[in-house]
């Protein structure tokens, strides 16, 4: 049920609030002795071009297309849009790494940001080039996980659209909105400083591989290293198809896709999923990334909150919120 705006929960967890520090008005803070509840945040229109996952904002009164992006550090605005809208852009702050290379990452201040009915003033972002253009179409942005780990995240693809909510009070496990079936799996944390990607232990042919929920990932896909552990050579698979990977680096690699045997992910096991195989070393501790191609077959409730993320496999819609 919704309570003062909140929808109430038996379940009980932790409560953590992180990232960009969006305005909210929702539910106040409670002791670890009330009852969970979730406040409805808002609700995010999607749209796909190719495997790209675009949702509008403004952006100091602009309108701008942003990729979801679960498996991007940082909230990204492209250098060809700040350019184009004279964003007052500071010194270099650092590097973006990932699928082909790294790129130099520059900060400004956003006077505003918009995102459904979600508002924010003066933020801190980050520019960097993006060679991010699906469809022939580059994208103004990239909307990371520093900004959506602030939040319980479900991620309706299969519906084209995603909702946020805020938990409140002492929940160990997540109040969700789902109908079963649902399967669980235990988000794990990164070892690095502000690193709040989503990640989860999966298993191939017994072996444990530490995997990434990447919507900005058209392609499941599994890294040299962790290729070779399973017994998988890119110099093996030449009869296989080949394609190249476009990401934030300049470079394009090629990939060469793979059927899998069966990938094991929490309490649920896919068969025939395909991956891509990249001969090119994690630039972290990654095994692999689950994207677009897995997270288009199932329905994914990401509880940053409590560590956990659920899958409705099969999908259904999200249901309507409840009335108070």
């Amino acid at each position: 049920m919704i309570r003062n705006g909140c929808l109430q929960s038996k379940t009980r967890r932790r409560h953590a609030l992180i990232g960009l520090g969006l305005a909210l008005a929702g539910c106040q803070t409670e002791t670890a002795s009330t009852p969970c509840t979730l406040s409805f945040a808002t609700e995010l229109p999607l749209t796909f071009r190719h495997a790209a996952v675009l949702t509008p904002t403004l952006l100091d009164g602009q309108p701008t297309s942003m990729m979801l992006d679960t498996g991007s550090q940082f909230t990204v605005v492209s250098k060809g849009t700040a350019d184009r809208m004279n964003l007052d852009i500071f010194a270099l702050r650092g590097e973006m790494s990932g699928i082909g290379g790294s790129r130099g990452a520059y900060a400004f201040s956003a006077e505003t940001f918009q995102l459904g009915r979600l508002q924010g003033k003066s933020l801190p972002l980050m520019v960097s080039e993006l060679a991010l253009s699906p469809g022939g179409q580059p994208v103004d942005g990239l909307l990371g996980s520093d900004f959506l780990a602030s939040y319980d995240v479900d991620l309706d693809f299969p519906a084209a659209k995603a909702r946020l909510f805020k938990a409140n009070g002492h929940c160990p496990v997540p109040p969700v909105l789902l109908d079963e079936p649902l399967y669980q799996a235990k988000l794990v944390r990164s070892d690095r400083p502000l690193d709040n990607r989503p990640f989860v232990w999966v298993q191939i042919n017994g072996k444990p591989l530490l995997a990434a929920i990447d919507s900005g990932a058209a392609h499941t896909l599994i890294f040299r290293n962790a290729a070779r552990r399973l017994g998988l050579r890119f110099e093996d698979l030449a009869a296989e198809p080949h394609f190249r990977a476009r990401g934030v680096g300049p470079e394009t690699p090629i990939l060469v896709r793979h059927v899998m045997a069966p990938i094991t992910i929490g309490e649920v096991t896919l068969s025939h999923l395909p991956a891509a195989i990249l001969d090119e070393p994690s630039p972290d501790s990654t095994d692999m990334l689950l994207g677009m191609d897995f997270l288009t077959k199932v329905h994914v409730w990401l509880s940053f909150s409590s560590r956990t993320m659920l899958m409705q496999y099969p999908p259904k819609p999200s249901p309507d919120l409840p009335k108070s």
